[in-house]
């Protein structure tokens, strides 16, 4: 693998901007679709446009998947834990938590998946700069909640914002376990995935109040949002992620995680005029603290190291 010190950074950093920003936004999108739909429909709208643009991109390739049943079912059950369940909790979360708060907690996703693997995965060591991180991910929690300020604890948003953050912690761990024999492109595999999630999501969607009037009217700033979170967050971001990792590597993509809270930061500051409180910084900070020491992966064994001979530090 080339170091990354060689890789220029016109072959990844255009696409980490891309991604930072598309996730980063999907809070201020999600609070404006908020305003005339339904949570469920939020999440049924993003996957709808989503897969329409990946489904797009497939066919673009002129290599249509072949994918056998065993395949097609792995990927549904990651997809109900990655992007159904979770897409329907951070609306839900969003009504009772302002959106730079749904974004920093977001942030403890990394955690979870370094929970998950430890726990499902038994061949995976568990570093003690790991189990340091996951503690103090948990202490940067309760700081960026104000868990001190018992009367104005947002209980509910946080548990459903840190419910979709588990789902994605364990959606991560099982595509490891269940998908790692799909040979597929990262395209094919996120529109096989998002289309199966439409299918999770769709009865929630169907039995929630119908939208407000005027919601899918072509002026409507709703809508637009919606058609804004499922082009950019749920279909390219996807595609971009995955040239960073292929650009640069797994550990400079995962470094997204520190500038996504940022982008929404800004954003909800900005433009929905929501205020951030100086615990909420500190305590992302230390969540993210946290992250970085979770991420690290355990040193190589002694009688491993000849097979790393010539890679770079």
């Amino acid at each position: 693998m080339t170091p990354l010190s060689e890789v220029p950074l016109r072959a990844w950093l255009p696409y980490f901007l891309g991604v930072s920003l598309a996730w980063g936004s999907s809070f201020l999108f999600i609070e404006v679709a908020l305003r005339g739909f339904a949570p469920a429909q939020v999440a049924l709208g993003r996957l709808v446009f989503g897969a329409v643009v990946l489904i797009g991109l497939v066919l673009a390739m002129r290599r249509l998947p072949r994918l056998t049943w065993r395949a097609v079912v792995s990927i549904g059950v990651v997809g109900v834990v990655l992007s159904g369940i979770p897409l329907i909790l951070i609306p839900l979360a969003q009504q009772h938590l302002t959106s730079i708060l749904a974004s920093l907690l977001n942030a403890t996703t990394p955690l979870w998946t370094a929970l998950f693997v430890a726990l499902l995965i038994p061949t995976e060591r568990v570093s003690r700069a790991q189990l340091i991180g996951l503690v103090l991910g948990a202490v940067g929690i309760a700081v960026l909640l104000g868990a001190w300020r018992v009367d104005d604890l947002p209980l509910l948003g946080a548990a459903l914002m840190l419910g979709a953050t588990a789902c994605y912690g364990i959606g991560s761990t099982l595509s490891r376990v269940l998908l790692s024999r799909v040979q597929q492109s990262p395209v094919v595999l996120s529109a096989t995935q998002i289309s199966l999630s439409i299918l999770v999501v769709a009865p929630f969607a169907l039995a929630a109040p119908a939208p407000d009037a005027g919601a899918i009217a072509l002026d409507s700033v709703s809508l637009w949002a919606l058609l804004a979170l499922g082009v950019t967050g749920t279909s390219f971001a996807y595609v971009w992620f995955w040239k960073i990792v292929k650009a640069a590597g797994a550990t400079t993509a995962a470094s997204v995680t520190y500038a996504v809270p940022v982008v929404a930061t800004v954003l909800g500051v900005v433009v929905l005029g929501e205020t951030l409180h100086w615990y909420e910084p500190v305590g992302a900070a230390i969540v993210l603290t946290g992250v970085w020491l979770a991420q690290r992966r355990p040193k190589p064994r002694p009688e491993a190291a000849p097979e790393l001979k010539g890679s770079p530090a």
